[in-house]
């Protein structure tokens, strides 16, 4: 099973680097459609619910192309009761040169609602929400009372408006009651990010994270069964955020899962993370590691070129930059290391540990059970803390160091061995 699961892991990341050249061309595209600046863009507009679902039909079957170069605009609210759905493009697992099958347009919500969209799957899938895949823009949309359920093992990048984001995502707004749960990089507004996320907002949405790991080896590496929960995005490398609210909960289900954040559960390679604002709940009672009330496991590598190399992402910055964020989380974590009231842990990465910059950031937080954490991040080395406001409590009793003690790093799957 752990053959096969890095196998399929693996698969996924051939993929993403195979089409990283060919996301930055359809983001430019795209960008310009949206403003203008290509004139021989074609629009499709949107209105009714049978319009949406033929829309999706003809992107999951390639016979679109993607929409690359279109501009799809909502012109309605759309109510997706009792809809059998299936998410906006997928990936072609038998031939990774082919991106006909997702959504590589723009789609312009024009502030109108999608709502009640349920998709629920024992398979294995990557990239699934209302959308899939996209290597597009999903701008200007509202989404209500969304139920994503993807339990299968292999799953990965399940969120509640985009599944795999390696694209542009902005003025997206999650409201109602919405639950999304998976196995690696489950997210509210997107599961899986290599792109741009901003201005985004998610309110009344739990974050389930399914699976067990295994660390009785005594080593803490990053895995892809129970990994990245976060009530905006689950899982990122790459690109910058800024400008989010979320509130909501975040509930760990099985085994020592990692990465959990009131944010993003990873925020990895990213050069900066602005002005957000989160109220959360994490509960983890079967342990845990790199948990965080803003996100689980954050920073960028001393060796720019490192990231670039291996997972087709540029991190100009060094160490990460995280700025003007607050944060109110209450934390049942029994038994969990690498925790911090805002951070949890870099990241061991290639040889080295990535490291973040933390200013002007507040925190509030009631931490219960876990080992050895800190007011503001559990384990930061090469890092930079300063001017940071903590209220935070450790099982009642005020918590004032602002760094934990965890002596056992958090690693990334690629320092396992063979």
């Amino acid at each position: 099973m752990k053959k096969l699961k890095v196998l399929f892991a693996t698969i996924v990341m051939v993929f993403a680097l195979c089409i990283g050249v060919q996301a930055q061309e359809t983001l430019s595209d795209t960008m310009g459609n949206m403003v203008g600046q290509t004139e021989e863009a074609s629009v499709l507009e949107i209105g009714t619910l049978d319009e949406l679902l033929s829309f999706a039909e003809s992107v999951l079957d390639g016979s679109m192309g993607g929409y690359a170069g279109w501009n799809i605009i909502l012109t309605a609210d759309i109510d997706c009761s009792g809809v059998d759905w299936k998410p906006i493009g997928t990936m072609d697992v038998n031939d990774m040169s082919n991106y006909a099958c997702m959504f590589q347009g723009s789609l312009d919500g024009q502030g109108h609602t999608i709502s009640n969209v349920t998709y629920t799957t024992d398979q294995p899938v990557v990239g699934a929400g209302i959308f899939g895949m996209s290597l597009g823009v999903v701008a200007n949309l509202n989404v209500e009372n969304v139920q994503i359920h993807c339990t299968d093992i292999y799953s990965m990048a399940i969120g509640g408006v985009v599944g795999y984001n390696m694209g542009l995502i902005h003025d997206v707004n999650l409201s109602g009651e919405n639950e999304i749960a998976g196995v690696n990089a489950i997210g509210g507004i997107a599961g899986g990010s290599m792109g741009s996320v901003y201005n985004c907002n998610v309110e009344g949405t739990t974050i389930r994270v399914l699976g067990d790991n295994d660390f009785s080896s005594e080593r803490i590496i990053q895995e892809d069964i129970a990994e990245c929960g976060g009530l905006v995005v689950g899982g990122s490398f790459g690109g910058v955020m800024d400008n989010f609210h979320a509130k909501g909960t975040i509930i760990a289900e099985g085994n020592e899962p990692v990465g959990l954040g009131g944010i993003r559960g990873c925020l990895e390679m990213m050069d900066s993370v602005t002005n957000c604002t989160a109220d959360v709940e994490i509960i983890s009672e079967k342990g845990g590691h790199a948990i965080g009330g803003l996100c689980g496991y954050s920073g960028t590598h001393s060796v720019g070129d490192i990231a670039l190399e291996t997972e087709g992402i540029i991190a100009g910055e060094y160490p990460g930059i995280i700025d003007n964020c607050h944060v109110k989380v209450k934390m049942n974590v029994p038994g969990a290391t690498h925790v911090g009231g805002l951070v949890g842990t870099g990241l061991y990465y290639y040889g080295k540990e990535t490291a973040y910059k933390i200013s002007n950031c507040s925190v509030e937080a009631e931490i219960i059970g876990a080992v050895t954490p800190g007011a503001v991040a559990g384990r930061a080395v090469n890092s930079i803390i300063e001017s940071c406001e903590t209220n935070v409590t450790l099982d009642g009793e005020l918590l004032t160091a602002e760094i934990g003690e965890t002596a056992v790093m958090y690693e990334s799957g690629d320092q396992a061995e063979e």
